[in-house]
């Protein structure tokens, strides 16, 4: 079945299902439907360690951007947990049980010129250990970058020019320091970067305190926007 065949469950403006529809109907008729995104981090030796993939799938305009380790579509029928365990495997080979993920926040949005354009979208972290050399590349991502989080955070923001990062591309099979510019995030539209900004606010607080602070997923997020 191709990507555009995939059935996907339609939502009414109060995140119910209301429907299901293959993709390419639910792209072309804009309805509601929902997306799901799979931070990486964990804590090692006093500091917070952030996995990143690079961006690969054919036609992607973000194309060797670096972004969230998993994310996609939520299919017909599945949760948002249910979508992040088969998206982790699907882009990068990780295997992970349900109760392992955070969830850090979910909003409504609906944005003009996206593909997507109206979802209700899904923020998770898994905050388990992973091994860049376990990882597998795919269609849709063929490097993996591990950072400091707060290091990457500062990138995001625009407070570096560069940052440290342990790099495994395709074509290059070992892990290798690299400077990680911040041309690997400066492209996105603010509304990914909005995204970024509060998930990984909302990361660093539950690694340092245990709790997710809701406050980073409410109020308005209209034009907040994930990367696909």
């Amino acid at each position: 079945m191709s990507d555009d065949e995939e059935i996907l469950d339609v939502l009414d403006d109060a995140g119910n299902v209301s429907g299901q529809k293959p993709r390419c109907l639910v792209h072309r008729d804009h309805d509601r439907h929902g997306l799901v995104f799979v931070w990486s981090a964990w804590k090692l030796d006093g500091r917070s360690v952030m996995l990143l993939q690079r961006r690969a799938r054919s036609g992607d305009p973000f194309a060797a951007h670096a972004d969230a380790l998993a994310g996609g579509h939520i299919t017909a029928g599945e949760t948002a947990l249910d979508a992040a365990q088969r998206e982790l495997m699907e882009e990068v080979g990780a295997t992970a049980d349900a109760e392992q993920f955070v969830m850090l926040g979910s909003s409504h949005m609906d944005r003009p010129t996206r593909r997507c354009r109206r979802i209700v979208q899904y923020l998770l972290l898994y905050p388990i250990p992973l091994d860049l050399m376990k990882l597998e590349f795919s269609a849709e991502v063929d490097g993996f970058y591990e950072v400091d989080l707060k290091d990457f955070a500062a990138l995001v923001l625009g407070k570096r020019a560069s940052i440290a990062a342990r790099a495994r591309l395709a074509g290059r099979d070992d892990v290798h320091d690299i400077e990680l510019p911040r041309s690997a995030v400066s492209d996105y539209p603010d509304a990914i970067l909005d995204t970024f900004r509060r998930s990984l606010a909302s990361i660093i607080g539950w690694l340092e305190d245990g709790q997710v602070d809701p406050a980073h997923f409410s109020g308005d997020s209209s034009t907040t926007s994930g990367s696909q």
